[in-house]
């Protein structure tokens, strides 16, 4: 059965192999480096993540204040790279800090350096779970119990599938997502170390599409009895909470949040690092651009709360007759 033969552990290095130190002093007029204060701690950097990954050695990027002050306040956070106007306004006494004149550029360049290696191990599919012939799973993946994966399903790991998930014919799970930045006039797809994690009952309907993450030790995350629909497309980073309804064709854009219990409609897309709050309702066909909050229903391109939606709708109704 290939998803016993093709399964691969990955595990990852920097690609900082001189040293990050010595690394930023190659890279310093290329990237407009403009000061390093605290060198000292750049030797605790090990991989690239963002401003609240909890892993050790974390090198991030704090494009605002806002992400500034959360970065100071992870302790997991080794190194900030930041822009001018930012680092000359924010404190930063105990972690290296990277000034430069193309933060979001550096940052990335790093993150690409990075690489996986491979090293073949054994699957970890429980007894109880049924796995089509024709699924494809490669990487580090854990099936729980009474677990249900229809046929041409692709799994790529890291990725953990609890205890009565099914997942239908056709879906992706964990493959890399649309994820492109120019450096120095280089388009380059920046690529994801990351995993999927999918928490119990959860239901993935056929030809969906969840993408992992793209820092390594962070997960894609699809909460409890959470149902995906046909052909929804989940990116990278997101999080989905317990109980969630995602209709078919929907579009979840990158680190986006999707709170308990909310209900997502057909063909409605919901942009990258938007925060839909608990028990909300997202109507079908929306474009969300914006934070919803707990509880609102909302419609429309772009999405407004749903009840003035449709009473100006039915004004532009009355007006034409």
């Amino acid at each position: 059965m290939n998803h016993d033969r093709m399964r691969e552990e990955k595990y990852m290095t920097s690609g900082w192999e001189d040293g990050i130190a010595e690394t930023l002093a190659r890279l310093r007029d290329e990237f407009q480096i403009i000061r390093v204060d605290h060198p000292e701690r750049l030797s605790h950097a090990r991989q690239t993540g963002f401003v609240w990954t909890r892993r050790p050695g974390i090198v991030c990027l704090a494009v605002n204040r806002f992400y500034f002050r959360l970065a100071i306040d992870n302790p997991d956070v080794d190194v900030i790279i930041a822009p001018e106007n930012v680092a000359q306004r924010e404190p930063c006494a105990k972690k290296a800090l990277i000034v430069s004149h193309e933060p979001e550029v550096l940052y990335h360049y790093l993150h690409t350096m990075q690489k996986f290696v491979t090293s073949d191990t054994s699957p970890s599919i429980d007894d109880s779970a049924y796995v089509d012939d024709s699924a494809l799973l490669r990487g580090d993946i854990r099936i729980g119990k009474q677990v249900r994966i229809g046929p041409r399903v692709v799994i790529e790991g890291p990725a953990s599938i609890a205890d009565g998930v099914v997942i239908e014919a056709g879906a992706i799970i964990g493959c890399e997502g649309l994820y492109a930045k120019t450096i120095h006039g280089n388009r380059r797809h920046i690529p994801h170390f990351g995993g999927i994690e999918i928490r119990e009952d959860a239901f993935i309907h056929a030809g969906a599409v969840i993408v992992r993450s793209a820092i390594m030790g962070e997960n894609t995350h699809i909460g409890k009895r959470v149902h995906i629909g046909v052909q929804s497309t989940i990116g990278h980073d997101v999080t989905i909470h317990d109980d969630a309804t995602i209709s078919s064709n929907v579009l979840i854009a990158g680190r986006a949040r999707v709170g308990a219990r909310t209900w997502i409609g057909a063909s409605a897309t919901i942009s990258n690092t938007v925060e839909i709050g608990e028990d909300a309702n997202v109507r079908i066909g929306a474009v969300v651009v914006r934070n919803v909050p707990a509880g609102a229903d909302v419609s429309g391109n772009l999405a407004r709360q749903h009840k003035r939606v449709m009473r100006e709708y039915m004004e532009d109704i009355r007006d034409e007759h």
